[in-house]
């Protein structure tokens, strides 16, 4: 069995990105010298399944490695070779494989690339072979689902779900207490409270501010315009909203706010180089995935405590779910052992290995949030993000065009001269909305 990162042919092919050409080249190439008798080893060979899985190359990702080694140590039919796969080339690496019929037979994807592989024909929908292998639907969060859904099937199971990158806020509890300041007593406290705890802890003259609130994502001012009561897509998703919604609007005004008028926020040349971690900043936004990691990097320089976000004055925080999963190749020989492999990276039993053995936030699966074995690690937010994510649905917001890198580079490119306040408020607002929404009618691609 040759699952420890071994190396086939067809797998070499993949990883070199040889082309039809580039192959047939290396079928010339002499064969080695036999060794013994290989008759036999050789028939053994044949009658394994050649399958190949690409996961997370991080050491907090080493769990699906651990996984996939035991699932092929379960699996002697099968020689399994395990690809890692650094997440920000992920997309490219898929779509090449894809042209070439070398995608892996599981790989893991995100949320933002998800839904053009699938509209791509590279994953295989998976109802039937829920309804055959029913792996515990029930148990992971609806918005998980949907984020590994496309067009009402489902084209992968999440083995990660949060709820953003602002969904917490953190405190520096020492610099509060300089300030006669204290966090919140619960999660029920309002974004105006909080712009005016941010106030009340910034120095800007030595260089310490109350916050770093910036969406520096469209889909972070996603969850302050659900924060608000409203969204930054239509129903639809055909359309951009950020400066059609009144309440998007509204959360907008509350951001650009906290440098504008409040003096909370660093500015463009204030920002550079701050850090939470470092002791310059009152408070922080967080996500989820970042608390145990952060924890470890803080150590004892100071104190802290966690919040959920602030709810706005007139509604409940909102979110949005982002999602990672492992999905089965449309290309794949053996679709059924491939779905079995997804089936266990994304049970409860890895998710909590996942949390145990590294700092990892619990899975997307609400049985891992609730484990017993990870109740005295985790902080008591994890808690409050459990109830939050299951009794609210925030789906990513995806455009139904499907060209999430072009929208999110617009956006990059001409949202911080509004938050930064180097433009006025209205001006601003209207160069975002008008530049994204003409990304919003461009054709799918």
């Amino acid at each position: 069995m040759s699952y420890k990162h071994a190396i086939s042919r067809r797998h070499m092919l993949k990883i070199m990105g040889v082309t039809s050409v580039g192959a047939a080249l290396a079928a010339c190439a002499p064969a080695a010298a036999p060794s013994g008798d290989s008759s036999s080893s050789a028939a053994a060979d044949t009658e394994k399944k050649e399958m190949s899985i690409a996961t997370y190359a991080d050491p907090r990702n080493e769990w699906q490695r651990t996984i996939a080694k035991t699932w092929a140590a379960d699996n002697p039919d099968v020689d399994l070779n395990i690809d890692e796969i650094i997440y920000g080339e992920m997309n490219k690496k898929q779509q090449a494989a894809m042209a070439t019929n070398t995608l892996w037979d599981v790989s893991f994807s995100g949320v933002k690339w998800f839904p053009f592989l699938v509209a791509k024909g590279a994953f295989v929908a998976m109802e039937d072979m829920i309804a055959a292998n029913d792996p515990g639907m029930d148990d992971f969060f609806s918005a998980g689902l949907a984020g590994c859904t496309y067009e009402g099937k489902l084209y992968g199971l999440p083995y990660l779900m949060h709820p953003g990158n602002p969904a917490l806020i953190i405190f520096n509890l020492d610099l509060l207490d300089q300030n006669g300041l204290q966090p919140p007593a619960d999660n029920n406290w309002t974004t105006t409270e909080y712009a005016e705890m941010a106030a009340a802890a910034s120095d800007p003259d030595n260089l310490i501010f109350g916050t770093n609130v910036l969406p520096g994502n469209y889909y972070d001012h996603c969850s302050f315009a659900r924060t608000y009561g409203g969204d930054i897509l239509d129903e639809s998703r055909d359309n951009f909203t950020f400066n059609v919604d009144p309440a998007s609007i509204e959360a907008a005004k509350w951001v650009t706010s906290l440098r504008t008028e409040l003096k909370a926020a660093p500015n463009r040349a204030e920002a550079e180089g701050l850090q939470f971690a470092a002791g310059t900043l009152a408070t922080s936004t967080l996500g989820t995935y970042a608390v145990r990691s952060l924890d470890e990097t803080i150590a004892d320089r100071f104190q802290y405590d966690l919040r959920l976000f602030p709810n706005s004055p007139d509604h409940a925080r909102g979110y949005q779910a982002f999602v990672e999963c492992f999905s089965v190749a449309a290309q794949s020989q053996y679709p059924t052992e491939a779905f079995d492999l997804c089936v266990q990276l994304t049970n409860t039993e890895a998710g909590v290995e996942s949390v145990l053995n590294s700092s990892n936030q619990p899975t997307a699966r609400k049985s891992v949030w609730e484990a017993p074995e990870l109740k005295d690690l985790l902080h008591p937010i994890f808690q409050d993000a459990l109830q939050w994510m299951s009794d609210e649905p925030g789906p990513f917001p995806h455009p139904s065009n499907l060209r999430f890198q072009e929208l999110q580079d617009t956006w990059a490119n001409t949202s911080l001269d509004l938050f930064y306040g180097d433009v006025s408020f209205e001006e601003g607002m209207q160069a975002v909305q008008d530049a994204c929404q003409e990304v919003m009618q461009l054709p799918r691609p």
